[in-house]
């Protein structure tokens, strides 16, 4: 948890991506997210295969770019800005995503910019730690296009009044995909707190903001104007909507993406938000949900228990299930994912990994000409033994924040294990 340090030695790999490019010494706070958040984000390149060269150009982008803008260290205490990224207000998520179990796994990380003074009375809101970061990373990915984050950033900043409608302070997200190759970056905005300062619901906002961005005409993206009549028909259920995503690349090729959460976790209602009240269906997605189902009955020990039994309640922000659908432009129908709130709602680390690897050398061993071949799902557990020790995985929660699944051809999930790194 924030506060709570034990500084790895660094080895002359680790030292080098502690001092960015004029060779300058970082400060504390860069060497702390470097010493942590970094030296995880090395194990797990590792572990998924990554080569050294991009080992080594991710780390430095990680070190120059990012460690740079995570805020001040917690070291001497809670920090002063609490990050929604993770429930202990770490500002940074990682992800292992392990495809549907037969080929390599991609890195994936989250965070948030954040001002060195953010919270403070100097940079309350933490105003400027957006505009900086795209503003350096897009010297450092001369080819990534801004010109729908600017469109959103412009539409979603500046609107804060005296309170939290959000129940936090956090306003947008960064995200980078991680291939060998290339790095892909995406930005995440919070629409609840415009939609407070306008008084509309956030789907209001999210709609208003999709229709008047750069290449989004409404005939361009009819798969927007499904989900929100699906939200429309239930807004009894009062569904969250918590952020709206875009991938940073030209507007035809980019994908818009809502999150929302329902705080309903019985099965039936996973099948209905999946579903999009019926609107996705056909032998594909009957065989996702038998899939999911098997591997939520893993997760969960509900094997057995119909479909309409909740999971146990959580009074949580974060509790209840988080699910985003996608839009792409001339796409007519809309992809769902969930994100299966393992946080709160599993028995233990230990068991998450036990239910992860079972689930994918199934999934696999089901393929045409794939051998069985569970090495990725052994590799992510040897790994996340070698950060956090046996002891802390099995003894409780909180290494892991979600499983994502999302459903591929002939019904197969992808599946992506979300982890805290800072525990």
């Amino acid at each position: 948890m924030p506060g709570k340090v034990n500084l790895p030695k660094l080895d002359s790999v680790t030292l080098h991506h502690t001092k960015n490019k004029a060779r300058t010494a970082v400060d504390i706070h860069q060497q702390y997210w470097n010493q942590t958040v970094g030296s995880t984000l090395k194990r797990f390149l590792a572990s998924s295969g990554y080569d050294f060269n991009s080992q080594s150009r991710i780390l430095d982008q990680f070190s120059n770019l990012v460690a740079p803008s995570l805020g001040s260290s917690p070291v001497r205490g809670e920090p002063t800005w609490k990050s929604f990224m993770t429930d202990n207000n770490c500002p940074v998520e990682l992800s292992w995503d392990f495809h549907t179990g037969n080929s390599q796994p991609t890195i994936r990380y989250s965070i948030e910019p954040i001002g060195l003074e953010a919270g403070t009375a100097a940079d309350l809101h933490n105003d400027e730690a957006a505009p900086e970061f795209k503003n350096r990373a897009s010297g450092e990915f001369p080819d990534m296009d801004t010109t729908l984050f600017n469109h959103f950033y412009n539409y979603f900043n500046g609107r804060w009044g005296g309170d939290r409608p959000e129940g936090h302070r956090s306003t947008m997200f960064w995200a980078f995909d991680l291939k060998e190759s290339i790095t892909t970056n995406k930005a995440y905005f919070f629409p609840g707190l415009v939609a407070h300062a306008m008084d509309k619901s956030t789907l209001e906002v999210v709609a208003d903001a999709i229709t008047s961005a750069p290449g989004c005409r409404p005939e361009n993206i009819s798969s927007f104007a499904s989900f929100a009549k699906f939200v429309h028909e239930r807004q009894h259920l009062r569904l969250e909507m918590d952020m709206l995503a875009l991938d940073l690349v030209p507007v035809e090729k980019s994908r818009l993406k809502i999150y929302f959460r329902d705080r309903r976790t019985d099965f039936r209602s996973v099948k209905e938000m999946m579903s999009l009240g019926a609107r996705i269906h056909g032998e594909d997605f009957e065989a996702g949900m038998r899939n999911l189902r098997n591997l939520w009955d893993a997760l969960f020990g509900m094997t057995g228990v119909p479909e309409d039994i909740p999971l146990p309640h959580k009074n949580h922000r974060t509790a209840g299930i988080l699910y985003n659908v996608e839009f792409r432009t001339n796409s007519p129908t809309p992809k769902v994912k969930i994100y299966v709130p393992v946080r709160h709602y599993a028995k233990n680390d230990s068991q998450i990994l036990e239910a992860l690897g079972d689930f994918l050398a199934d999934q696999t061993s089901k393929l045409p000409d794939v051998t069985i071949d569970s090495v990725w799902a052994k590799r992510y557990a040897d790994c996340l033994d070698s950060i956090f020790g046996a002891e802390m995985l099995s003894n409780g929660l909180g290494v892991h924040t979600y499983i994502g699944c999302s459903m591929q051809s002939k019904g197969d999930l992808r599946v992506v294990a979300y982890v805290n790194p800072q525990q």
